[in-house]
């Protein structure tokens, strides 16, 4: 009955652990540092969308081309899915040069939040998507 009664008695005595204020402080504000950074970040991208959904009104301008890639993908043909291969390739035979091809592929990314190689890999197949690098790299 001794071992268990020392047990207790040690536990009590045991040293505390306290967190100061300075502590609590640091971490407050760094909650809110990170809470700032988000806003602003979410902030400038909206914004950074907004132009490029102005842009894409602009024929031949890089985000109308992104548009344009991201409309094939969604097609609603006839059955209601698929993409249609052949619109995209048109897109991509229309972009003038390798320059452009990579504003094209920002513009994607401000607009949709994705990266277009990754979705051209998820809606074309294997050999259409080696044909669609052939021609972004041709662009080079």
């Amino acid at each position: 009955m001794a071992a268990p009664l020392l047990a207790y008695k040690a536990w009590q005595n045991r040293p505390r652990i306290s967190i100061s204020s300075q502590v609590t402080s640091t971490v407050l504000a760094v909650g809110a540092a990170a809470g700032v950074f988000w806003g602003i970040k979410a902030v400038v991208k909206n914004f950074k969308q907004g132009i490029r959904e102005q842009q894409a009104l602009t024929e031949g301008n890089p985000a109308a081309f992104a548009t344009q890639l991201k409309m094939a993908f969604e097609n609603d043909n006839y059955f209601g899915w698929g993409t249609d291969e052949e619109v995209v390739f048109s897109v991509l035979e229309s972009i003038p040069n390798g320059s452009t091809m990579n504003k094209v592929q920002r513009a994607y990314r401000d607009l949709y939040g994705r990266n277009l190689a990754a979705d051209l890999q998820d809606e074309l197949s294997s050999e259409e998507f080696a044909t669609a690098l052939q021609m972004i790299n041709a662009k080079s």
